[in-house]
């Protein structure tokens, strides 16, 4: 999504943008290194409460807050809202157009990405509470990430996948039990939920070196996964 932000930003006047939820939360944004995480979460709490304060209805096309030194530009689409920091010198009409073209890219997208996350996670089980649940073993591409955790005797999986483990045992966990069927090598870690993770992690669980080492397991190696 943030590709469609970034064309949305070459418009002359738009200065950054963002995507956030109906709930308030931060989807997807493209704007400068000054404006952090925090401060977009405030933006989309605010936009929140504008919208429903004032009773705007979906079929509003653009609500455009106007300011001394530029203008706050949102547009409502189901289940999201665009959130436009704009120049004063910025041309609505060509902005519209553009928008009219991105919101249709992004209702696509947050559909397909819907369709994704309600597939079943590529993991093998014999039934759940209490069954056998087996998952690959993988490593972070970037390394630095991965000594890090690894440093502290953790592993790591998706937000997904924590979701998955979670609801296959019912239970929520703040540690994993891994063992390797084939050496009966075992061990209980301390598991860090990274909720940036690309989608090819999903159903697996990410180890460094040092525990690599300790299990006796290689990347591509399933395990036995018991919550701790």
């Amino acid at each position: 999504m943030k590709d469609i932000l970034q064309h949305i930003n070459s418009v002359d006047g738009v200065i950054g943008s963002a995507l956030f939820s109906q709930k308030g939360e931060v989807l997807a944004h493209a704007c400068s290194v000054l404006i952090d995480e925090a401060s977009l979460k405030k933006a989309a709490s605010l936009a929140l409460e504008c919208t429903h304060g004032l009773q705007i209805s979906q079929t509003l096309d653009l609500l455009d807050l106007r300011y001394t030194d530029g203008h706050i530009l949102v547009k409502s689409f189901p289940g999201a809202m665009l959130f436009l920091l704009c120049a004063n010198a910025i041309n609505l009409q060509v902005l519209s157009i553009t928008l009219n073209l991105a919101v249709k890219k992004l209702e696509a997208k947050r559909l397909d990405e819907a369709h994704v996350a309600n597939q079943p996670l590529p993991v093998e089980s014999s039934g759940s509470n209490g069954g056998l649940l087996r998952m690959n073993i993988t490593h972070l591409a970037n390394k630095e990430t991965s000594a890090s955790f690894d440093s502290l005797g953790m592993v790591a999986v998706s937000q997904p996948t924590s979701q998955f483990i979670s609801n296959y045992y019912n239970a929520p966990f703040k540690k994993l039990i891994l063992t390797n069927t084939a050496t009966g090598t075992s061990g209980t870690f301390p598991v860090m939920v990274l909720k940036e993770m690309d989608k090819q992690y999903d159903g697996s669980v990410v180890i460094g070196p040092g525990i690599e080492r300790k299990l006796k397991v290689s990347q591509g190696d399933k395990v036995e996964v018991k919550i701790g």
